[in-house]
């Protein structure tokens, strides 16, 4: 009788016709295809469910490709890094040169601790875009082709920006949070003790708060599918950048210039990408020119 009720119920109903076809899930399952993992999702789906089965594998994919572009980023970039005259025409910062040792070490361990949590943000998105809980669209011509996508990334970028700057000022200025939360990432709080490798270091919470925007933005603004999966990915890639203790004028860009500082003087420079929301609450600061001088 139950199940009689729940067929009759018209929203179950509109439900059940939902996830009949997803195109997101379609998706999902030609990518898992393309990359070779129709075995995984075969074995997940028939052990736990085609239900469960099926956000296993979206899982075990994130885990697996964050992993590789945690180590394959950590690796080209450190080796850049040590040749960043030649490539990029910058010096690292004073006492920087040389790394403390133990630190890279430390921080592939927090990081790949933590990335076992990490995995399972995209899996909490892609949950609440099959169920229709956000605005996200697959096709551009849904909201009326590229011109109106590219307002509507653009904004969905600065609103996410936005919630990412008072996220983590947050967690500098509530006492709480920094001490259980946050602070753990601040223990790399000298240009010797940061490296690439810091990019992720952090509390699997801590990460997981500072990337929920979002997720939170998406519930209630346009956002392409593809493009927001990109982006939450691209925050992996710019971490790194941000932690290689680089001097360099980036401007309008947050780079590791003003993020280095944030790590040494711990209440200024909160933004993500951006220098825009410190500049416009006030937390923006510059390195002092004597920290920034190569050692001689």
């Amino acid at each position: 009788l139950p199940l009689t009720r729940w067929r009759r119920d018209p929203r179950s109903q509109a439900m059940a016709e939902m996830l009949a076809y997803n195109e997101f899930r379609e998706f999902n399952r030609f990518l898992n295809g393309l990359i070779g993992l129709n075995g995984v999702a075969s074995w997940a789906e028939e052990e736990y469910g085609p239900e469960l089965g099926y956000y296993l594998t979206l899982y075990i994919r994130n885990l697996v490709s964050a992993t590789i572009i945690y180590y394959t980023m950590g690796i080209v970039w450190s080796w850049m890094v040590e040749r960043s005259e030649m490539v990029f025409g910058m010096e690292v910062f004073k006492g920087g040169e040389v790394k403390r040792p133990g630190s890279i070490q430390d921080q592939m361990i927090l990081a790949q601790m933590s990335l076992f949590l990490y995995a399972g943000l995209p899996v909490f998105d892609e949950f609440l875009i099959e169920y229709g809980c956000t605005k996200v669209y697959m096709s551009m011509s849904e909201v009326g082709g590229f011109v109106p996508y590219v307002f509507y990334t653009i904004v969905y970028f600065l609103l996410v920006e936005v919630g990412i700057y008072w996220v983590h000022r947050k967690l500098h200025t509530n006492e709480f949070l920094y001490k259980y939360i946050h602070k753990l990432h601040h223990k790399y709080n000298t240009p010797d003790y940061l490296s690439p490798w810091a990019s992720i270091a952090f509390n699997p919470i801590d990460g997981i708060l500072q990337a929920c925007p979002y997720t939170i933005v998406m519930c209630f603004w346009p956002c392409h599918y593809i493009t927001h999966f990109v982006m939450l990915f691209l925050t992996a890639i710019w971490a790194t950048n941000i932690h290689d203790t680089l001097v360099g004028d980036t401007e309008p860009l947050m780079g590791s210039k003003y993020h280095t500082v944030h790590h040494t003087h711990y209440n200024c420079n909160y933004g993500q990408y951006l220098v825009l929301c410190d500049y416009m609450w006030g937390t923006l600061r510059q390195p002092a020119k004597d920290k920034t001088e190569k050692t001689q």
